[in-house]
């Protein structure tokens, strides 16, 4: 029996993988791959005026009712918001513990030059995590807060035009989001539409090939 091929995505917060990835997950979960997702931090800083327990539970049940809608595993990590990039060792090392159960084929994670800096801090994490080994997954990395790779890095692009009623359908369900949400309508069908154009049809997600 042919072992389904095994995805990973790391992402600092929930939603990030939907705006980057949400199409490319669901069509991955249609063709019977093992999809798994890691969320770093709960995002509890990111509604300021309300108490973090609540957004972190809020956040949590947002995130549980995407899995199904996609079809996904998910898994928090639980770790400080806007603080990912203090303990990169120890963070690494808990992802080298989910690589070495899961054994992914390939990897999704945040581009190193994305603006936020817990973005970025994963890219670090995953790159210390590979540290070392010498069989490596496919790397492939994504924008959130960015229009533009500075890299001049090979692209990889997934057709998702029969998936990406289910990625805007997923990215509804975010209602603590809903204003960052709203900002990236736009940019994500320009993005998505562009890149459908470039591979002729309606729409693709852009990922970058990484060397870690």
């Amino acid at each position: 029996m042919e072992q389904k091929e095994r995805i990973l995505i790391l992402c600092a917060h929930s939603d990030d993988e939907i705006i980057a990835a949400g199409g490319t997950i669901a069509k991955y979960v249609k063709e019977k791959k093992d999809v798994k997702v890691v969320i770093f931090s709960s995002g509890e800083k990111s509604v300021p005026w309300l108490k973090e327990k609540r957004i972190i539970k809020q956040r949590e049940n947002e995130t549980a009712k995407v899995s199904k809608v996609l079809g996904c595993k998910v898994e928090f990590l639980g770790l400080p918001d806007l603080k990912l990039a203090e303990n990169l060792e120890a963070n690494s090392k808990k992802i080298r513990k989910i690589m070495q159960k899961f054994k992914p084929d390939k990897i999704f994670v945040h581009n190193k030059y994305d603006a936020h800096p817990d973005h970025r801090a994963v890219f670090y994490i995953l790159e210390k995590a590979l540290a070392g080994r010498k069989r490596k997954p496919k790397i492939f990395t994504f924008l959130v807060w960015a229009f533009f790779n500075p890299k001049d890095s090979a692209k990889f692009y997934v057709k998702i035009d029969d998936y990406f009623a289910n990625k805007i359908k997923a990215l509804g369900i975010f209602k603590s989001q809903k204003f960052f949400i709203y900002l990236n309508y736009l940019p994500i069908f320009l993005s998505n539409r562009l890149a459908g154009i470039k591979n002729r049809c309606k729409y693709a997600e852009t990922f970058y090939v990484e060397n870690v």
